[in-house]
């Protein structure tokens, strides 16, 4: 040992980075989101978050299902079903109604749980397609960064909510543009389902998740953001071809 070496003093040890609670990370996505999702990437959360986001989907859904005119949509597609088949009996058009309103009260209970699925499952496909690229990080920080980056989602519910129960009633089939933050209120979904379908896509509220998903799998992944960007954003159009596919089913099948 040299007597530089012994006169050495040792090195500080660095300083551990505190953690933000829940509430800190949820006002942070919005507000400085690069940092939030590196607190989140070191150390990951599903319960609060997940806790939120069902919570305000039940209360959107309880509050805005009664406001729905679902009457008024029933007697638009009956009306449809009677030009697409004329020999339709009036009991067969009021038993596929029932069957609607049904499913609706199906819905109203079972959607904002049955949605944690789709969670999952959105974590599970962007964590396979980063670790397919080389990426890293666990399903808990994919799954993490998931459900904070769908806070946008979540403000949208709310303001949907509101708009619905300041106007009162609302058709069913325009939820997708009761809210103008996507460009498909300017057709009518009922002649244009597709391209109202394709329009509805580029919603500022989806844009804004897609945008926090990038930033969230960065540093969980260390990939780069170039490369995060066209993992999340190819999944993405993969997503819409897929729907606009069934729109196009749905057209065609009104159509016969």
């Amino acid at each position: 040992m040299t007597i530089e070496s012994a006169g050495t003093p040792p090195a500080p040890p660095v300083a551990a980075v505190p953690t933000k609670n829940f509430f800190e990370r949820l006002v942070g996505v919005f507000f400085s989101p690069t940092e939030t999702f590196d607190d989140i990437a070191r150390k990951p959360d599903i319960l609060w978050p997940l806790v939120l986001i069902v919570a305000i989907g039940y209360i959107t859904t309880f509050v805005t299902m009664p406001r729905l005119d679902f009457d008024a949509a029933f007697a638009k597609q009956a009306e449809m079903m009677k030009k697409k088949n004329p020999n339709m009996s009036d009991a067969d058009i009021e038993r596929i109604g029932r069957f609607g309103r049904a499913t609706m009260t199906v819905t109203r209970y079972i959607g904002p749980a049955v949605a944690v699925a789709f969670y999952a499952i959105i974590a599970l496909v962007l964590w396979g397609a980063v670790r397919l690229m080389g990426g890293q990080g666990g399903y808990l920080q994919s799954f993490s960064a998931t459900l904070y980056a769908w806070m946008p989602m979540v403000l949208f519910s709310i303001i949907m909510t509101i708009i619905i129960v300041a106007r009162g009633s609302v058709d069913p089939t325009e939820m997708a543009t009761v809210v103008k933050s996507n460009p498909a209120f300017l057709v009518d979904i009922n002649e244009q389902p597709v391209l109202a379908s394709l329009l509805g896509s580029f919603d500022i509220f989806t844009i804004w998740t897609l945008v926090l998903l990038i930033i969230g799998f960065t540093p969980l992944s260390k990939l780069s953001r170039a490369k995060v960007a066209a993992i999340v954003l190819t999944l993405w159009a993969a997503m819409i071809v897929v729907k606009l596919g069934f729109a196009a089913i749905g057209a065609a099948q009104m159509k016969g």
